[in-house]
This record gives C-alpha cells, structure tokens and sequence, in this order.
C-alpha cells in the first residue's frame, strides 16, 4: 500500500504568503496615490499656468494700447462711483487709441474684465490681490499690474509694468 505524501498548505505558510500579499497591496497602493497626488498637483499648476497665460494676453493685447489721458485707477467701488481718481488702487478704467472701454476689477475673488459693455471672467483661478499703480517714467506713464492667483493651496504672483502711449 502507497502513502499519500501530499498533506496539502499548512496553517504557517497561508499567513507568510497572507503577510506578503498585504505588503506588495501596500507598496502597490503608496505608488498609486503618489501618483494621483503628483497628477492633481500637475493639473493645479497647468490651469494656474494656462490663466497666466491668459492674463498676460490681455495686459499685453489689450492695456498696451490705452490712451495715458485716460487711465483712471480708483481704490474702491465707492471712490469710483464718486469719481475720486488715485495712484494705486483695485480698479482699473481706461481707454483704448480706438475708444474702447476696459474696466478690470475684482468681483469677489474672480477677476472682472470688462470691454465696453462685454463682461468677460477670463480665467478660472480664484485672484487674492489685483493692484494697479500708475507712475510716470522718463517720456511716459508707466502702469504696474500686481497679479495673485491661487488655485487650492498654490498661489502664482505676477507682476506687469506697461507703458503707456502718449
């Protein structure tokens, strides 16, 4: 009569290959959200990144092209409603050499651009400063734009000095 050698797992090497499983689950889940965190972080910075981008557009495109005589900042809604111009303030109203109006301002933490009666949000990014200065430089006035974005916990200051035409 022949014996049956094979007595099949015992009980001590079920949990070794339980204990290793769960080790390569954990090592496996680490790299996994890793992952997911360097993919969001990515993503926060390329919409931060791509409303940049969007800003510099209009400052560039749009405020280069202002008539000096008709840059007006005010500090707040009320001085503007009263018409009581200054230096530095947080809103913005201009003229451009084709008599356009750009009004730029804040409007809670969104920014507020608007072309004669076109009100455009043109970005996503919620805006924690927006500050404009006027100052005059050798031949010109010189208009400084102070920019700070915040997407979650990141922020992206920006800074423009335009001059601006005669």
């Amino acid at each position: 009569m022949a014996r049956n050698l094979s007595r099949g797992t015992t009980l001590v090497e079920l949990m070794v290959a339980t204990v290793i499983s769960g080790i390569v689950a954990i090592g496996f889940s680490s790299v996994l959200m890793f992952t997911r965190n360097m993919y969001r972080d990515t993503n926060l910075r390329s919409q931060m990144s791509q409303d940049a981008y969007v800003v510099d557009q209009y400052v560039r495109k749009k405020l280069t092209s202002q008539v000096a005589d008709s840059l007006q900042i005010f500090a707040n809604e009320t001085d503007e409603a009263n018409g009581t111009t200054s230096l530095t303030g947080t809103i913005l109203r201009a003229v451009r050499t084709d008599n356009t109006v750009d009004h730029v301002q804040l409007e809670g933490q969104y920014l507020r651009w608007t072309i004669d009666t076109l009100t455009h949000n043109p970005i996503d990014s919620q805006i924690d400063l927006l500050t404009f200065t006027e100052s005059t430089g050798y031949s010109s006035k010189m208009l400084t734009i102070h920019l700070n974005m915040i997407v979650d916990s990141d922020s992206l200051e920006l800074e423009w000095l335009v001059t601006i035409r005669n």
